[in-house]
């Protein structure tokens, strides 16, 4: 799905603009960039599971923390697109955002 949703991706980006493609484009390419991220974080901390912690499944804990740390460069996106004036308050944003709901996942 994740690999699909690359092929959209990447066909919005070179073949229409912001301006023609409108507010529900933006939108699908929003959402088709967290679940390309939502693709390779699941991976990586799959890995990262496998190898540390020695386990061979991802607990629902791995799935969400995953899902979280995918929307670190959407944030981002999101932030520089609605013009914050700094490239740090940009990253400092996005992510104070996912460490604190990171900690809430951790509590639950």
């Amino acid at each position: 799905m994740s690999f699909i949703a690359a092929i959209v991706l990447v066909a919005m980006i070179f073949f229409t603009t912001p301006a023609s493609i409108g507010p529900l484009g933006i939108f699908v390419f929003f959402l088709m960039a967290y679940m390309v991220m939502l693709g390779v974080t699941t991976g990586l901390i799959k890995i990262f599971v496998r190898f540390v912690f020695r386990r061979k499944t991802m607990g629902w804990k791995d799935y969400a923390d995953a899902g979280i740390l995918a929307f670190w460069p959407v944030m981002v996106l999101v932030f520089v697109s609605v013009g914050t004036t700094n490239i740090f308050f940009s990253l400092l944003g996005a992510t104070t955002f996912v460490l604190l709901s990171i900690f809430l996942i951790k509590k639950v």
